[in-house]
């Protein structure tokens, strides 16, 4: 019987019918179970609703109205296997009254994964005149989506996940996962009944040790949810749901890292946040943009995802990233991964698998969004995928995920198949100290792109300790300086154009307090071999020397150019002059007055390595300045 049965629903979606369902002729009583159960829903209660209903189809079986509104109560309950009997019955009864629920069934059949079946409905209900847009809009995305799944399912991504161990997960929600650079430090939300508060968990000796909730003030009496970390591990980004505190049920607030400690949160103030709902923050590793999930009235969609810039005079008006990245349906989750270019994030708006996807973006070289990617069939599935976070080398995930059948999210990791990785990148860790005293300093440090002058990421060192990260992009050049006013600047340099692994710089800064003798090495200033025109890569560091220089407008420097022993000894005293002589002319040109510096060239005498290595010969071409007076 059940067969036949659906011999006939697919001879219905075929066929045209012509209507035989006429509501004048419903019985009076029947009309009034219905109406009853109408004024029940209104009310909220479908379970006398659902009793209504069942009489008025018990004394007319032919009637549409009440087969359908209790499919719908049953749909709404997710009891799909009866909501599709009744919506059968009705349709078999008359295939035109209703060609709404042709929809309906194409996205139950959908979501079960029986695409065929659903392309048959989605079609039929295609078929009808005068649809409404936005219904008409729904179905041909269902349509998509379904040919999507078809081919993604064809065509699967490479997918091997990984369930955390019980150390992370436990038999409550795990979600949002937020992981330090260097991998050691996993912060994630866990919800326990009603309550969302953050736990931490650290890595020793490669295994992940029993996470801990993590303690007031950044954990309160409110919900806490959706914590980013800085790529430099110094502050942190949350979602803190206080409404009769902040400006609305769901504020970013941040707080700074001090020690192993966290200070108090501060609400980030009336740009960023709304009496509508901002949540899901993350930063970039440049330390300038914050991305967040909200609802604006200039948004696509119900939510959108936005971006602010940080400036000195604060943080910009939020703009919305737009129609490559999103929909009119709901964007959430956005992670900006450190290589500041590959932005991932979930959607249900877009052709997908299931309830919401994961997708990424390519930024363009004009800094607008490219054309957003479905990561792929496994990684998402029928089911809800709640975000996602990538590892600082590109190679593994994390996301939180149910499992089949289970109503708990718990965290996986696995490692990312290369055509959804981000741009590679590596980290300079360290500490910042004292040279004379050895104590930990604050600094401020920037990394530079060398080819353009564009700062790459600007931070400070932790005042308690001193400890800094930076992450550093791959396929390029570097100049790093770190400044604190009472001490000479630090400079250094890395070439990452070649680089091909993911190890990290680990390198200390010893800063040289500004007193008379004190000598430091201009890593990032650049001549051609045996010429002395500075090149366009030396800017940005002749630009921090005229930065101290005015900062510090008492001391006298001298300037000194040095060579490898290549060519001539005279050669090299004259060349060593003119290239001292060019840094000296720059600042002059620049309004530092000529009395301040002197210039000299010291040619070969003075190597600080050997020259008999190219790596000692580069180390001996140098031009260093020291402190004559001050």
């Amino acid at each position: 019987m059940k067969n036949i049965y659906c011999l006939l629903i697919v001879q219905l979606i075929f066929t045209s019918c012509f209507a035989q369902y006429d509501k004048t002729k419903v019985s009076k009583k029947a009309h009034n179970d219905f109406a009853e159960a109408n004024v029940a829903m209104q009310m909220g209660d479908a379970e006398s609703a659902t009793k209504m209903l069942n009489k008025a189809i018990e004394i007319d079986p032919t009637y549409c109205d009440a087969l359908i509104l209790l499919g719908d109560i049953y749909h709404h309950a997710n009891d799909n296997k009866k909501a599709i009997e009744l919506y059968h019955k009705a349709l078999l009864i008359d295939s035109v009254y209703s060609c709404k629920k042709y929809k309906t069934l194409g996205e139950i059949y959908l979501a079960q994964g029986n695409d065929t079946t659903a392309e048959k409905y989605f079609q039929k209900f295609l078929s009808f005149p005068k649809l409404s847009p936005p219904d008409k809009a729904q179905a041909e995305h269902d349509l998509n989506t379904l040919q999507f799944v078809r081919t993604a399912k064809a065509h699967p991504v490479p997918f091997e996940p990984h369930k955390m161990s019980d150390a992370i997960n436990s038999e409550y929600d795990e979600y949002y996962p937020s992981m330090s650079t260097d991998g050691n430090t996993l912060i994630f939300t866990r919800r326990i009944g009603r309550d969302e508060d953050f736990y931490s968990s650290k890595k020793i000796n490669g295994v992940w040790q029993k996470a801990q909730r993590m303690p007031a003030p950044l954990n309160s009496d409110y919900n806490e949810g959706a914590l980013s970390v800085t790529p430099d591990n110094g502050f942190v980004f949350f979602t803190r749901d206080c409404n009769q505190t902040g400006f609305g049920g769901f504020d970013i607030y941040i707080s700074k890292k001090a020690g192993d400690k966290y200070l108090a949160p501060n609400n980030l103030g009336e740009v960023i946040n709304t009496g509508s709902k901002e949540s899901q923050p993350s930063f970039s590793s440049d330390g300038k943009t914050l991305y967040f999930m909200t609802v604006r009235k200039d948004g696509i969609g119900g939510c959108d995802l936005y971006a602010s810039e940080l400036t000195d005079k604060g943080w910009t008006t939020p703009k919305n990233l737009g129609t490559h990245i999103n929909t009119e349906a709901n964007e959430q989750f956005p992670f900006i991964h450190p290589d500041n270019q590959t932005l991932y994030y979930v959607s249900n708006g877009k052709p997908g698998m299931g309830l919401g996807d994961i997708f990424y973006s390519r930024r363009k070289p004009d800094g607008s969004w490219g054309e957003a990617i479905n990561i792929g069939y496994p990684i998402n599935t029928e089911e809800d995928e709640r975000g996602i976070f990538v590892t600082a080398d590109g190679k593994k995930a994390i996301i939180s995920r149910a499992e089949k059948g289970s109503k708990n999210f718990d965290l996986y990791e696995f490692d990312l198949y290369q055509g959804a990785q981000p741009n590679q990148v590596t980290y300079l860790k360290g500490i910042i100290t004292d040279a004379k005293t050895k104590r930990p300093v604050g600094a401020t440090f920037q990394l530079i792109d060398l080819s353009s002058g564009q700062i790459i990421t600007e931070s400070n060192s932790d005042e308690t300790d001193g400890s800094f990260l930076v992450c550093i992009p791959k396929g390029k050049d570097y100049a790093l300086n770190v400044s604190n006013p009472n001490y000479l600047f630090y400079s250094d340099n890395f070439s990452l154009k070649d680089k091909t692994d993911a190890e990290p710089y680990l390198k200390d800064v010893a800063l040289l307090p500004i007193e008379i003798g004190k000598s430091m090495v201009l890593k990032n200033i650049f001549f051609a071999s045996n010429k002395f025109d500075l090149q366009a890569q030396s800017k940005v560091e002749l630009e921090k020397l005229l930065a101290f220089l005015s900062e510090n407008k008492n001391v006298k420097i001298s300037i000194d150019g040095h060579t490898d022993n290549s060519g001539s000894s005279a050669h090299n005293l004259e060349l060593s002059e003119n290239r001292a002589k060019a840094v000296y002319d720059y600042l002059v040109s620049k309004g530092i007055a000529a009395n301040r510096l002197t210039y000299k060239g010291f040619g070969e005498t003075k190597p600080i390595a050997d020259n008999a290595t190219e790596e000692g010969k580069q180390q001996n071409r140098r031009t260093e300045i020291t402190i004559t007076g001050k």
